[in-house]
């Protein structure tokens, strides 16, 4: 556009300005949801370390999908081994960086609230029910993640997992 007078490029230049706002607004929004390196499909495996010190393998898939314009989150985590499983599904909000919701472990019928505190890709929080708590940690790079669950009393002391994103 070399000799183009400045008022003929003008249109050009604020359609350009307003798609270039346009683009930073949309990766604002993006950005805004606390959940956004969570979000997708992901597989891995892990450890379940019994009270009694028994290590075993497990499997794992997860399935994170945002909700309520990214201010809520669906989560499913479910882990299995030949004398194990685990199939976490819970829903979760944020209010700034804390984090309220509910969560049902479907093999052993139990639910309850979780509470904590996300900032960035890491979560730190409690699963609770009248007959269980249990402490849990997600951490996410938006590539890989890692979950450790840590129940107080019972027959299982951990479990933690490592999970890489699908596809």
């Amino acid at each position: 556009m070399p000799g183009t007078p400045i008022s003929r490029r003008r249109p050009l230049l604020n359609a350009l300005a307003f798609a270039m706002s346009l683009t930073a607004l949309q990766s604002a929004a993006m950005a805004a949801s606390p959940f956004e390196k969570f979000i997708g499909s992901w597989s891995g495996s892990g450890q379940i370390v019994g009270a009694n010190g028994h290590h075993e393998s497990i499997r794992c898939r997860a399935e994170y999908t945002e909700a309520k314009a990214g201010s809520g989150l669906n989560q499913t985590i479910v882990c299995a081994s030949e004398s194990f499983k685990l199939d976490i599904q819970s829903y979760v909000e944020a209010a700034g960086e804390s984090i309220q919701g509910y969560w049902k472990e479907a093999a052993r019928d139990v639910s309850g609230h979780v509470t904590g505190r996300i900032l960035g890709g890491s979560f730190e929080g409690e699963f609770s029910a009248p007959t269980f708590t249990a402490a849990i940690s997600l951490t996410s790079n938006g590539r890989t993640q890692s979950v450790s669950i840590q129940p107080r009393g019972g027959d299982i002391a951990a479990v933690r997992i490592e999970l890489a994103r699908r596809g």
